[in-house]
């Protein structure tokens, strides 16, 4: 059995493909296999995928029907049984020696994710740009609140290695159907692991292009939005509801409604508006045992959703900033 699985994602991809492929065979670490999941492809992704598995036996194929970037990274991860995983997305690429530094890392503490640095790379511009790396991803924390925040400060899953037991023993999964899918696994992941370490070494190529997911502002935030509402009910129903966690949950929902105010259509915030009364009703049951000043933050965004409809959502920018003392 391989030591380490990499899955790659693949859909309508043909113009980047080979860059990326070409990158995970040139690896000096030669122990892994490399799944690559075809969701849907109906351009000459598949093609060039089956002549890298013709050459190499570690390129396996899976082909589904399109799922999305969540729905294919969960099938890689269902059909692996290595130790470790790591994710590479089709457009991007790695360094030659990005498996073997990511695994010496891990063999030597024994962490339960790496992560490295990255660059990025602007297709259009063809211009290199180094990630700017906060401090907080270069240190360890021990309380849950402390891992949340650093988790949902790193959201992305690529650059980074995981235990394959971290990922399948806490059942956790990438939420399917919508986009900024990153954000809510990377999060959970980060509660479970107690020991994470960082990298200070550009491993990992990020393409920047208009083909690119998340050139569709709209689509991306609400996704996002949606997926955090979905990660506060989860935190609650696997019991990781400490007060500064539930306080965590109600101050991002506050930022995240308002960053979306005047960024959205009107048939879009009507959905919002909607699905955010219901989700304060719920904030309400869970803060009962929380300061004043949050179960009055929750209290007053229901007024200002009812009273104001959606069009108020700047105004939930400013709640969230209310001092916690």
């Amino acid at each position: 059995m391989k030591k380490i699985s990499i899955i790659v994602p693949v859909y309508n991809v043909e113009k980047y493909l080979a860059q990326c492929l070409d990158s995970i065979l040139n690896q000096t670490f030669k122990d892994f296999e490399c799944i690559c999941v075809n969701d849907g492809s109906t351009d000459n992704s598949l093609k060039i995928l089956q002549e890298y598995a013709q050459k190499d036996k570690r390129f396996k194929i899976i082909t589904q029907e399109n799922k999305g970037l969540s729905g294919a990274r969960n099938t890689g991860i269902r059909n692996t049984n290595t130790k470790y995983i790591t994710f590479i997305d089709s457009d991007d690429w790695v360094t030659e020696n990005y498996l073997e530094v990511l695994y010496n890392e891990l063999a030597e503490t024994n962490a339960d994710i790496v992560r490295a640095s990255y660059k990025f790379y602007y297709q259009k511009e063809n211009l290199y740009k180094s990630a700017r790396i906060r401090k907080i991803h270069k240190i360890n924390y021990n309380t849950n609140i402390e891992r949340l925040y650093k988790g949902y400060a790193g959201a992305f899953v690529w650059a980074k290695i995981y235990k394959t037991s971290l990922i399948k023993d806490n059942d956790i999964w990438f939420y399917e159907g919508r986009n900024a899918e990153d954000c809510p696994f990377t999060a959970m992941l980060y509660l479970y692991s107690p020991n994470i370490k960082f990298i200070d070494s550009e491993l990992y190529f990020y393409r920047k292009h208009s083909l690119s997911i998340t050139g569709n502002f709209e689509k991306t935030a609400t996704d996002d939005f949606f997926n955090f509402i979905t990660l506060t009910k989860d935190l609650q129903k696997r019991n990781f509801n400490e007060q500064e966690i539930k306080e965590f949950c109600i101050d991002i929902f506050l930022y995240k409604l308002g960053k979306l105010g005047k960024n959205i259509s009107k048939q879009t915030s009507q959905q919002i508006y909607s699905v955010s009364l219901e989700h304060i009703k719920f904030l309400k049951e869970i803060s009962a045992d929380l300061k004043f000043i949050y179960r009055s933050k929750v209290k007053f965004s229901m007024f200002l959703l009812k009273v104001f409809n959606i069009f108020s959502f700047k105004i939930f920018r400013i709640l969230k900033n209310f001092s916690k003392n």
